[in-house]
């Protein structure tokens, strides 16, 4: 009678022992590459696939679109790109807000700034009130400490009702006073935003940006 067990052992040890012809070799190795070609085939398709989705999620996320001001202070920054799309010397970044803190109507639109910006009179270098429009506007240059040294923003302030809204201008360039430059192209800046058809009462200024790459705030100068 056969006993099993030996039979495997048998089996195992011929495995290991007994030499494979060249034939044999090309044989095997030939399954063997059917099999790997046959996994390459396979995977091909969807790695394209993965590829292809992946370049096209990209191309969607930078293509150009067109953003509406959700209010006044943002719609003023877009309307500094149109034509002819404002272009100082120095890089000019804007941002805009608007502040809901349930200021007295009765508020000056530049004591409300401080109010919420906490800066001190020393910052203030520059400071004017006028009507434009339905509202009264504020105008200032601030000089504010910054990491690598004094940075000098011009702000436009005004208020809607118990709200204040903001528009903020950092201009680059240090120094230790605000240079001839910065305040021409300050003054040209205002000219463009503040003009009585940007201040009507409950309309908003018809403009729109044109953005790619996921931004949603114009920025002006070298580099932009």
């Amino acid at each position: 009678m056969t006993d099993p067990h030996r039979a495997r052992r048998s089996l195992v040890t011929r495995l290991f022992t007994v030499p494979l012809s060249p034939r044999a070799l090309e044989d095997r190795a030939r399954r063997r590459g059917r099999r790997v070609l046959g996994w390459l085939a396979a995977l091909i398709p969807g790695l394209f696939l993965v590829a292809l989705a992946s370049a096209l999620a990209d191309a969607w996320s930078r293509r150009p679109v067109e953003l509406e001001p959700r209010h006044r202070a943002e719609a003023l920054c877009f309307a500094l790109a149109e034509p002819p799309r404002f272009a100082p010397p120095m890089r000019v970044e804007p941002s805009a807000a608007v502040v809901r803190r349930g200021f007295p109507a009765s508020t000056p639109p530049a004591i409300a700034l401080q109010r919420v910006m906490r800066f001190s009179d020393e910052m203030v270098l520059s400071a004017r009130a006028r009507p434009i429009g339905d509202y009264e506007v504020a105008d200032l240059w601030l000089r504010i400490a910054g990491p690598s040294g004094p940075e000098y923003w011009l702000i436009v302030c005004w208020m809607n009702g118990a709200e204040l809204e903001v528009c903020n201008f950092r201009f680059e360039g240090m120094g230790a006073v605000l240079s001839d430059a910065q305040r021409e192209w300050g003054t040209r800046l205002l000219a463009r935003v503040l003009v009585a058809k940007h201040f009507e009462r409950d309309v908003l200024p018809k403009v729109r940006l044109r953005v790619e790459g996921g931004r949603t705030m114009p920025v002006f100068g070298p580099g932009a």
